[in-house]
């Protein structure tokens, strides 16, 4: 009887019993990477889909700008445009006339 206790194991597991935590820790970071990837915890299904995207800009804490919304409204118009120019002072009064008339069709050069 002793002789079959003994020899139960045959040595033992050896050094591939360490293998199988790594085995599982493995599958729970692919598990976290597949639904929990870079949406501030939230999972996929609940943040748009798989195949949403990244939603960057202002607002989105943990995104890095310029990875907006693929779906974006029309382009501004070239009116909408100069306003906003202006109101941002990128452009002084003088060159937003200038610009807007230019935008109406209308000639404002100095004539000689």
């Amino acid at each position: 009887m002793n002789t079959l206790l003994a020899d139960g194991w045959h040595g033992g597991p050896g050094p591939w019993i360490l293998l199988m935590p790594l085995i599982w820790i493995g599958a729970i970071v692919l598990v976290r990477r597949i639904f929990f990837r870079g949406r501030g915890g939230a999972p996929w299904f609940a943040a748009g889909g798989p195949r949403a995207g990244w939603q960057g800009g202002p607002g989105r804490p943990g995104r890095p700008q310029g990875w907006a919304d693929t779906r974006q409204g029309p382009a501004p118009s070239p009116l909408e445009t100069l306003n906003r120019r202006y109101a941002d002072g990128e452009i002084d009064e003088f060159e937003y006339r200038q610009r807007l008339d230019v935008l109406n069709g209308e000639d404002s050069t100095p004539q000689p």
